[in-house]
């Protein structure tokens, strides 16, 4: 089964990162398949019962001495006592119910065991070898022999005991655990420029009708746009402590590889390509910021939509959601 991440917002998860001493703790479920110990000595006790009564069934009239025969029958009481004290602890139903039927044929051929010296005392079997030395044969044969027989009817069971008991001897069993995933300051803080840089894209998209339509002469909106450059020059280019962020590069690469229409705009970049800034006193409604600003963030613009990718990429390599069961709600980045 998959595992069900936890659906969060990228500032959300960050925010949690950050008041967690830089860490994050997820909590989930595991699916342990696991031995039951009290079914496993159970089937020992099965074993050893089945190997005895076994060797019951090989009695034959004239054929088998009384004396084996008792030692034989002493054996698969002791057996069968200790089959029923290791089910005392077992609580599946169909394996409880398989000894019920166990113990119920001991009560049901109680008056002909009796007969042969075998009593129940204290809750266990016993045989007295003097009432079975003396007991008939016939008495005997009818316990011993046949499909019908106190002793086929218990082959019968322990037979469905062991298929009863092969199937419940593994239980998935639900651990609930705790995982707790540290960061580096650094990293969490790239992490919300990098997300602060992606709903910036997503802002300048939506403005670019408004820069179109000449609509950047209005006050308003033109401190808008130029709020969003100023973001968007302050988060997308980064350059400190990047080194082990690969597509960090390949994004600060994407910004120099356009260096000349984002100059257009207004971004430009110091003489060590360190930094990149925006000239808030840019003029917004021009035909050259206009084109070049379609170019960067119109409909399909390449360098947008890539750039929005590159954000994506950056988010789940530093913070590896997946690796801590959230999954990242697009909606910001």
């Amino acid at each position: 089964m998959a595992v069900q991440l936890k659906p969060l917002m990228p500032m959300d998860l960050i925010e949690k990162i950050k008041n967690n001493n830089f860490s994050y703790t997820s909590s989930y479920v595991k699916k342990i398949t696991e031995t039951d110990t009290d079914i496993k000595k159970l089937q020992d006790k099965e074993d050893s019962f089945r190997q005895k009564l076994k060797a019951l069934k090989r009695y034959s009239p004239g054929g088998t001495s009384k004396e084996l025969a008792g030692k034989r029958l002493e054996d698969f009481l002791k057996s069968y006592n200790e089959l029923k004290s290791s089910s005392d602890s077992i609580t599946d139903k169909e394996i409880k119910k398989q000894i019920s039927k166990l113990e119920n044929l001991f009560s049901e051929h109680e008056k002909d065991l009796k007969k042969i010296g075998i009593t129940k005392e204290k809750g266990k079997y016993t045989l007295n070898t003097k009432t079975f030395a003396n007991a008939k044969d016939t008495t005997i044969n009818e316990l011993f022999i046949g499909h019908d027989s106190f002793i086929g009817k218990a082959d019968k069971i322990i037979r469905k005991l062991e298929e009863t008991t092969d199937g419940a001897e593994h239980n998935v069993v639900e651990h609930k655990m705790s995982k707790t995933t540290k960061y580096k300051d650094t990293d969490v803080a790239l992490a919300a420029n990098i997300t602060l840089a992606g709903s910036t894209i997503s802002a300048l998209q939506k403005n670019n009708t408004l820069v179109q339509s000449n609509l950047t002469s209005d006050p308003t909106v033109q401190e808008s746009v130029k709020t969003f450059l100023t973001y968007f020059a302050k988060s997308i280019y980064n350059t400190d402590n990047t080194d082990h962020v690969e597509t960090i590069g390949k994004l600060n690469q994407l910004c120099l590889d356009h260096k000349d229409e984002l100059s257009k705009i207004g971004l430009t970049f110091d003489s060590e390509n360190k930094k990149m800034n925006f000239d808030d006193t840019i003029a917004l409604t021009t035909n050259e910021f206009k084109d070049n600003y379609n170019k960067l963030f119109g409909e399909n613009a390449a360098f947008s939509k890539t750039a929005a990718e590159h954000c994506k990429n950056i988010i789940n390599d530093l913070l590896q959601p997946e690796k801590i069961g959230v999954s990242i709600i697009d909606q910001q980045i």
